[in-house]
C-alpha cells in the first residue's frame, strides 16, 4: 500500500465522529489484508474526488464580479431578531458530509454489509488458512477418530487375558498333576494296555500286582512304623502218597511284594520308556486286615518245602517280610539261576468286591509267549479245582515287570484269589488253602 494513501486515510478518519471511527476500524479489522488495502485506496480516492467538487453557483459568482453578498437576510434576521439562517452559508457542508455519509456506510449498514461479505469471503479465507496451516485445518462436519483412545482398553484387556490364561494353564497342570498321582495305578493300566494287555482284562478286573492296584488305598509307609511280623514257621509239610518226581528241575519262587514300599522307578518294559515302581506292599484282607506280603510268604515257604520234597531244587527270591528287592531283581534271580520254571505267587485286589477265582498272568513276549497261555490256563484250572475256587483262567500281558523282564524262562504269574472279596479273604487265610495250591503247582510241574 501506498505510504501516502495510508496517512491521508488517517487523517480522514481522525475527522470522522468516534462512533463511525470505531465502525469503520471494525470494518477494516474483518476483512482479509488484500481487500483492506484495496479499500483504502478506494476509500482516499473517493474522498479526494468529493473534496474537490466546485462550490455552489451563487458563492461563486460573487466572488468572481467581486461584490459582497447582499446582506438583505443578515439585515432582516438581525431586525427580526432571529439568528441568521444557516441554509446558505451550510448548504456546502451539508452536501460535503452527506457525500462522506455516503461513504461510511451506517451502522445498520455495515452489519448487513459484513454478514455478506462474510459469508462471501468465509470460504477464501479458509482456503487460504488451510494452504497455510495444512495440518490444524479439519472439517467441522467431520468428528475426529477415537481409535486411539480405544486402543488402550484393548491392549489392557489383551493382557489381562493373558495372564488369566497362563494361570489357568498352571491350575490345570498341577490338577493333571495331582490326579495322576492318586491315579496312577489306573493310568499305569491304561498305559499297558497300549502296549498290549487285553480288555478283557482292564474290563474285569484290575489285579494288585507289582504295583498294579485297583481303586483300594495305598498303604504308604508312616511315621510310626508297623511291627512286622517274624518269618512265619509252618507245620512240617507232609506229601501225598503219589506227589511226582520234579527231580531235576530248579524252581524259582517269588512271593509277591514286600512290608517296605519302594517308590523308585525302574524300566518296566525292556527296551522302552515304560517305568514303574521298583515294590509295593500290596492288598490288604478287606475282613481279615491281613496283608498280601505275609499270605505269599507263608504260601511260598510252603510250596518250597513240598517241592523240595519232590526232588525240585527251589530258590526263594526273598524270606522275610522286611527286605527291598525290586521287580527286576526278583527276575534276575531266576534267570541267572537258569530256571526251569519262575513262579510269582499274589493275593491280589480288584475295584469289584464280588470278584473272586484265580487268574494266572503270562509274559506277552519271549520264546515261551506261544505255548504260555495254554499252559497258564490249565495252572490256573488245577489250583481252583485243588483249593474250591473258580478259575478266572489266563491273561497274557506285558504289564508287569518282573514277567517281562524273565520271559526267557517260563514264567507265570499265580493270583491265588481276591483279598477284596470276602470269600477268597477267608479261603486265603486258611493253611489247607496253602497246602492244596502247593500240591496242585507239583501236579502242573509234572505234566
Amino acid at each position: 500500500m501506498p505510504e501516502d494513501n495510508l496517512a491521508q486515510f488517517k487523517q480522514i478518519i481522525a475527522k470522522l465522529p468516534e462512533d463511525k471511527r470505531k465502525l469503520l476500524y471494525k470494518r477494516l479489522h474483518d476483512m482479509p489484508t488484500s481487500e483492506r488495502e484495496a479499500f483504502i485506496g478506494e476509500f482516499v480516492k473517493k474522498y479526494n474526488t468529493t473534496a474537490k467538487k466546485p462550490a455552489p453557483q451563487g458563492g461563486s459568482s460573487a466572488v468572481k464580479s467581486g461584490k459582497k453578498p447582499s446582506s438583505q437576510g443578515s439585515s432582516s434576521a438581525a431586525t427580526s431578531g432571529r439568528k441568521p439562517s444557516a441554509q446558505g452559508s451550510a448548504a456546502p457542508v451539508s452536501k460535503k458530509t452527506q457525500q462522506q455519509s455516503k461513504n461510511v456506510p451506517s451502522k445498520s449498514e455495515h452489519s448487513s454489509e459484513h454478514r455478506q461479505e462474510k459469508a462471501q469471503e468465509h470460504k477464501p479465507e479458509q482456503k487460504q488458512e488451510s494452504k497455510k496451516h495444512p495440518a490444524e485445518h479439519i472439517p467441522e462436519h467431520r468428528p475426529e477418530p477415537e481409535q486411539a483412545p480405544e486402543s488402550e482398553p484393548k491392549k489392557a484387556s489383551s493382557s489381562q487375558s493373558i495372564i488369566l490364561g497362563i494361570i489357568v494353564a498352571v491350575f490345570l497342570v498341577g490338577a493333571l498333576y495331582f490326579v495322576y498321582l492318586f491315579n496312577k495305578q489306573n493310568i499305569d493300566n491304561k498305559f499297558n494296555e497300549a502296549f498290549g494287555m487285553p480288555a478283557s482284562e482292564t474290563t474285569e478286573t484290575t489285579e494288585e500286582s507289582d504295583g498294579i492296584m485297583g481303586p483300594e488305598p495305598r498303604h504308604f509307609p508312616t511315621n510310626t512304623p508297623t511291627p512286622i511280623p517274624a518269618t512265619p514257621t509252618p507245620a512240617p509239610v507232609v506229601l501225598k502218597d503219589d506227589h511226582p518226581d520234579l527231580s531235576g528241575l530248579v524252581i524259582v519262587l517269588d512271593p509277591g511284594h514286600q512290608a517296605e514300599y519302594d517308590h523308585e522307578l525302574e524300566e518296566s518294559i525292556p527296551g522302552t520308556t515304560a517305568e514303574k515302581e521298583r515294590a509295593t506292599t500290596g492288598a490288604t484282607g478287606i475282613d481279615s486286615g491281613a496283608k498280601e506280603y505275609e499270605i505269599t510268604l507263608r504260601y511260598a515257604l510252603i510250596m518250597k518245602e513240598y517241592l523240595e520234597g519232590c526232588g525240585a531244587e527251589v530258590i526263594l527270591t526273598r524270606e522275610e517280610n522286611d527286605v527291598n528287592i525290586s521287580n527286576i531283581e526278583r527276575a534276575n534271580i531266576a534267570v541267572e539261576n537258569n530256571a526251569d520254571y519262575f513262579i510269582r505267587i499274589h493275593a491280589d485286589s480288584a475295584p469289584d468286591s464280588e470278584i473272586s477265582g484265580v487268574k494266572v498272568y503270562v509274559p506277552s513276549t519271549g520264546k515261551y509267549s506261544s505255548s504260555a497261555v495254554s499252559d497258564g490256563k490249565d495252572l490256573a484250572e488245577k489250583v481252583a479245582e485243588a483249593i474250591g475256587s473258580t478259575s478266572l483262567g489266563v491273561v497274557q500281558s506285558n504289564m508287569y515287570t518282573g514277567l517281562n523282564h524273565a520271559d526267557s524262562i517260563k514264567s507265570y504269574q499265580l493270583v491265588v484269589g481276591y483279598l477284596s472279596n470276602s470269600d477268597d479273604d477267608a479261603l486265603l487265610g486258611k493253611e489247607e488253602t496253602a497246602y492244596n495250591t502247593a500240591v496242585a503247582v507239583s501236579e502242573f510241574l509234572a505234566e
